[in-house]
C-alpha cells in the first residue's frame, strides 16, 4: 500500500491576506514559501472559481499552511461541528519553547490559552489566527509506543461500540 511521507499543506480561505501573513510570519515565525495566483480555474465539478491567491506559509520542518485569498466578498457558514475539535497542532522542540511561542504570540495582541498538560504526553497552548483557525503550539514529550496504539485500538473499538448501543 501506499503511504504519504509526510503532510505537505493544509490549506484555508482568509478574509484578511495582510493580517494572516503579520500572524503567520510575526506572530508564528512561520516564512513565505510561495504563492500561487489564478485569476479563474474550472474545478473537478465543472465551477469556474472567481480570481484567488493561494499563498503559502514554511515551517521548519518544510511543511506548510495556506491561505487562499478569493476576490469575492463571503460570509464564513457554520458548519456545526464543535469548534474545539478542528485545530491545526504545531510542534516545538521543549515545553520552554511552548512557552515562549505563547509569549510571542501574545505580544502580537493575540489571546492564547494554556497551557494545558494532555496525559503528561503533549504540553500545549491555544490560540485563534485572524481567520479563526484554531492552533495549538504543542511539545510531544515522548515518542508513542506499541503500548499506546494497544490502547487506542481497546478506546476505539469501546468508544464505537458505545455508540451503536446508544451509550453515547
Amino acid at each position: 500500500m501506499a503511504v504519504p511521507v509526510a503532510l505537505n499543506h493544509l490549506a484555508y480561505q482568509t478574509r484578511d491576506l495582510a493580517a494572516t501573513h503579520r500572524f503567520w510570519t510575526e506572530a508564528v515565525g512561520a516564512e513565505l514559501a510561495g504563492a500561487v495566483r489564478e485569476e479563474s480555474r474550472t474545478i473537478g465539478n465543472g465551477e469556474v472559481t472567481p480570481p484567488f491567491l493561494h499563498v503559502f506559509y514554511a515551517l521548519a520542518s518544510g511543511e506548510c499552511i495556506a491561505f487562499f485569498d478569493v476576490a469575492k466578498e463571503y460570509e464564513p457558514v457554520p458548519d456545526g461541528l464543535e469548534w474545539w475539535t478542528r485545530h491545526v497542532a504545531l510542534a516545538v522542540d521543549s515545553p520552554a519553547e511552548v512557552d515562549a511561542m505563547a509569549e510571542q504570540i501574545r505580544r502580537h495582541g493575540v489571546e492564547v490559552r494554556g497551557p494545558i498538560d494532555h496525559e503528561g504526553v503533549w504540553y500545549s497552548v491555544y490560540c485563534f489566527d485572524p481567520n479563526g483557525v484554531h492552533l495549538e503550539i504543542t511539545h510531544q514529550n515522548r515518542s508513542l509506543t506499541e503500548q499506546d496504539a494497544d490502547e487506542a485500538r481497546s478506546a476505539f473499538d469501546a468508544w464505537l461500540a458505545d455508540r451503536a448501543a446508544g451509550r453515547l
